[in-house]
C-alpha cells in the first residue's frame, strides 16, 4: 500500500511538472547582453512580437552539444559546442518547414527543418571550449559533424554551414 501511494504520487507530481517544450510561455530567458541571434517567422503562439532575442547566456542556457570534426575552413580537427538547431527551432515552436539562415554580411541559405537530424548541425558558440569572435566565423557558426558521414561532406551542408549567423526566419 505505502509503495503503491507514493508511486501514485510520484506520478501526478511528473504530471504536473511535465510539458511539452513548445508550449511554455516563455522557454528562452530574457536577453542582458547583446543579442547575437533572433529567430522570427512561424513560431509558437506565445512568442513576443517581433520574434525571440537571444544573447550568448541565453544561448548557453539551452541544452548543448559537443562533437570533434574536421572542417575545410579550420586547420586540423576542432571541437565544436553548441545547440541543436532543429531543437532550438521545436522549442522556438518553429510551425513552418522552412528556416532561412541569415550571416552578419548577408548571405542567406534554406534549410529544410523536417530534413534536419535531431541532433545536427548545431549553432556553435565555442570552438575548442572557447568563444570565437566575428574575426573567426562567429559569434555564431551552424557546424556539421563532418567527419561522421559522407553526407555532411557535401556541397549541401558546406552551403549551409552558416557562420557569423545573426538571424533565422522560419517560413
Amino acid at each position: 500500500m505505502r509503495l503503491s501511494r507514493r508511486l501514485m504520487t510520484a506520478t501526478f507530481l511528473l504530471g504536473l511538472c511535465w510539458q511539452p517544450v513548445s508550449s511554455l510561455a516563455e522557454p528562452f530567458p530574457a536577453p542582458t547582453e547583446e543579442v547575437i541571434l533572433t529567430i522570427d517567422g512561424k513560431l509558437g503562439p506565445d512568442t513576443p512580437a517581433g520574434g525571440i532575442a537571444l544573447d550568448l547566456s541565453g544561448l548557453k542556457a539551452l541544452p548543448a552539444t559537443s562533437f570533434t570534426t574536421r572542417t575545410i575552413w579550420t586547420d586540423g580537427a576542432k571541437t565544436f559546442t553548441g545547440v541543436s538547431l532543429r531543437r532550438l527551432l521545436e522549442m522556438a515552436g518553429a510551425s513552418g518547414n522552412t528556416v532561412w539562415a541569415e550571416a552578419l554580411n548577408g548571405y542567406q541559405v534554406e534549410m529544410n527543418i523536417p530534413e534536419l537530424h535531431p541532433e545536427f548541425p548545431i549553432i556553435a558558440y565555442q570552438i575548442d571550449g572557447v568563444e570565437f569572435s566575428r574575426r573567426d566565423k562567429g559569434p555564431l557558426w551552424i557546424v556539421y559533424p563532418y567527419d561522421l558521414d559522407e553526407r555532411y561532406r557535401s556541397e549541401v551542408s558546406f552551403a549551409t554551414s552558416v557562420w557569423q549567423l545573426q538571424k533565422m526566419t522560419v517560413e
